[in-house]
Order: C-alpha cells, then sequence, then structure tokens
C-alpha cells in the first residue's frame, strides 16, 4: 500500500472518528416539534382510553395531568409556535374521535392564537384547548386535553368570537376559564394551571416509552 494511500486512509479514520464524537452530543437534545406530538398523543390516550400517563418532563416539553375534570397539559417551551402547533395537530388528527376545529372562535389575549378542538359529537364530550405563543415569549404552546360532562354548543355553533373571563395578564398563564357572551353558565372549555414543572432525568420520549432501543 502505498504512502499516499495510507494517508487517505488516516484521514478518512479521522473524519469518521469526529463526526462519532460530535454524534452523542447532537443526540442528547430531543427534538421539541417530535417530543410534542408525542406528548399530545399521550395526553390524548390518557383522557380519552385511560392510558396510564403520569406528570412528565422532557427536555422542552413537560406533561401535566389535572383532576375536575380529568384533563392532561402539554407545555412546549422550545421551537416555533406554528411549527409546533402542527405537530399538535398531527396527533389529533391521528386519533379516530376526529377533532375539528370549533365553530366559536377565541380572542388570543396575550397568546398569538387560542383555539379549541371538538370530536365529532357522539357519546361524549371530548375537547383540546391549544393556545400558542407571539415570538420571543413562553411558553411557546400548551394544549390541555379533557373531556367534559357536556358537549359544549360552541363546537357546532358559531357564537362569535368568545372573550376570556378570568386570566392572567401573562403569555404563560394556563389557568383561564371561558365563559360565553351568550350564556350566563361557566363553560366547560378550560385550560388547567399546571403544577411548576420538576427536574428534568432523561427525555420525554424515553419516559413514554417511545425512545430508541439499545
Amino acid at each position: 500500500m502505498t504512502a499516499a494511500m495510507l494517508g487517505e486512509r488516516d484521514g478518512m479514520r479521522s473524519l469518521i472518528l469526529a463526526a462519532l464524537l460530535t454524534l452523542p452530543a447532537a443526540a442528547v437534545h430531543a427534538d421539541p416539534v417530535q417530543e410534542a406530538r408525542s406528548a399530545t398523543a399521550a395526553c390524548l390516550a390518557a383522557v380519552i382510553d385511560g392510558a396510564p400517563v403520569d406528570d412528565i418532563d422532557g427536555d422542552d416539553v413537560s406533561i401535566r395531568r389535572g383532576q375536575n375534570p380529568v384533563s392532561c397539559t402539554v407545555r412546549v417551551t422550545a421551537g416555533e409556535p406554528v411549527v409546533i402547533r402542527d405537530a399538535v395537530q398531527v396527533a389529533m388528527k391521528r386519533r379516530a374521535e376526529i377533532f375539528s376545529l370549533a365553530k366559536s372562535a377565541w380572542t388570543p389575549g396575550e397568546w398569538a392564537t387560542r383555539e379549541t378542538y371538538c370530536n365529532i359529537p357522539g357519546r361524549r364530550a371530548l375537547a383540546v384547548f391549544v393556545s400558542t405563543s407571539k415570538p420571543g415569549r413562553q411558553p411557546v404552546l400548551t394544549a390541555t386535553v379533557f373531556e367534559a360532562k357536556a358537549r359544549d354548543q360552541r363546537c357546532d355553533r358559531d357564537l362569535g368570537v368568545q372573550e376570556i373571563a378570568a386570566s392572567d395578564p401573562t403569555p404563560g398563564a394556563e389557568a383561564v376559564a371561558a365563559a360565553p357572551k351568550a350564556e350566563a353558565r361557566p363553560s366547560d372549555i378550560v385550560t388547567l394551571d399546571p403544577p411548576p414543572p420538576k427536574q428534568a432525568k432523561k427525555s420525554l420520549r424515553s419516559r413514554l416509552g417511545l425512545g430508541k432501543k439499545d
């Protein structure tokens, strides 16, 4: 083997070694889009199917369970709001309940958008309340999956733009109680304020059992 060939082989080995050394650092941080999609799917399964999903903390995504009503909230702190929102919608579209945007719209308030997605009319009243932030604000997105006692009429009727009756002025507030102008009763469409996030120990997909196998 000539000296030129030996030098070329050694150079190739150096490039391969450099790539292998940089790979773990790039793989440590999970993709927020993938985590958001997985977390939303987990929350949908928790509320609809009764799947055993607890509070979970990922790199950029957390899950918080709630009661009264039974709910599951996804909170995303990284990524582009529109892209993360698309990932959440993908998770909803994969469900057999066929979620679609409610006929009545919501004022965004301090958020860029606030939307409610309802399942097709049936025996269960399921909904997902999604809020996306303005550029540079936190969190990037919150999505709360919950089941109400009865189907909200705003899922099927355009009652005009709905106002948030009570909310924290900061975009980080997830605790809102929505009251329609046409009704005096409290709304079933709410988002819940999750507890303070716990210290992250491993990626959210790994906690959900969706990580890569060794």
